[in-house]
């Protein structure tokens, strides 16, 4: 349906949740091009400290360290129920390179040919920002590179409501009405 207005689809999932086991990649990938979304995202389920399911996990005793590093929802940080961590992170991957390999990109085209060129661009743009991002966590350097952008960000922002703060005023000062006192 939100193909049919043109509307392009960005599915994220999370994968390692308890009734998860080794299919759910291959079901998830199935799912994805089969409704041909445009774009997928994947996480492996990352108990944060201070939640209930990290809570929930350390009196299970499946957590498998307290690396804050590795918190990240690239690595595996407990033990899921009915996988090895091993195989959820190579799973993690494995998910990745299917639904960024050529041939399912492809499969998921937008049928309508006038959207085909803006979603390959899109595809393989993402698709290679993906590589940046995985040299960046392997390298745990993801914290250096999100800092100038989320300053970058904040600024443009800041700029953005200084903008409209004048147009607002700009506005207000033409639209004043009498109330005929």
């Amino acid at each position: 349906m939100l193909h049919d207005h043109g509307i392009q689809v960005n599915g994220s999932f999370v994968l390692g949740f308890d009734h998860d086991r080794k299919d759910v990649f291959a079901r998830t990938a199935e799912w994805v091009e089969e409704n041909r979304l445009e774009c997928a995202t994947f996480h492996i389920l990352t108990p944060y400290p201070g939640t209930p399911l990290f809570r929930r996990l350390e009196a299970e005793g499946r957590l498998l360290h307290k690396d804050w590093t590795l918190y990240d929802t690239a690595h595996a940080v407990f033990r899921p129920m009915h996988m090895t961590p091993e195989d959820l992170e190579s799973g993690y991957a494995w998910i990745y390179r299917r639904l960024f390999s050529h041939a399912s990109i492809w499969r998921r085209r937008p049928e309508g040919w006038p959207a085909v060129a803006p979603y390959l661009a899109m595809s393989y743009l993402y698709k290679r920002s993906n590589g940046l991002w995985g040299f960046l966590i392997r390298r745990h350097l993801v914290q250096a590179a999100w800092r100038p952008l989320i300053e970058l960000s904040r600024m443009r922002h800041l700029r953005f409501r200084r903008r409209l703060a004048a147009e607002a005023g700009a506005q207000a000062e033409g639209n004043v009405v009498s109330a005929g006192v």
